[in-house]
């Protein structure tokens, strides 16, 4: 039997993941923070379209020298580019539309015994 790769725990806060089945890939992260929510979406991204997405936003390197240094073309360094970006604001938006309403901190009320 092979072993099941891709689970996520289980933690009281990522209950809101079962309703949308495309959000169980990939590890645990906080849907209000910005900077987790943007890496969970790059990581899901397949291997060839992250690495021409990361190449060009992180390393800062031009269509051309990517072509050369993965094996592409420009044009398929052009789609792949373009797949990222849609990707990831697809599971941005997603992730948005779909988190818990942040939790209130407690009422000053309860504190003024």
């Amino acid at each position: 039997m092979t072993p099941l790769r891709f689970l996520w725990p289980l933690s009281s806060s990522q209950w809101w993941r079962w309703r949308h089945p495309s959000l169980w890939r990939g590890r645990t992260f906080d849907p209000h923070n910005a900077g987790q929510v943007m890496s969970y979406a790059v990581m899901r991204l397949p291997t060839r379209t992250r690495d021409v997405f990361l190449l060009n936003a992180v390393k800062a390197l031009d269509y051309g020298f990517i072509a050369r240094h993965m094996g592409l073309s420009v044009g398929e360094v052009q789609a792949h580019l373009a797949r990222a970006l849609v990707e990831v604001s697809r599971t941005v938006d997603l992730i948005e539309r779909s988190r818990p309403a942040p939790r209130s901190p407690p009422s000053s009320e309860l504190f003024d015994a």
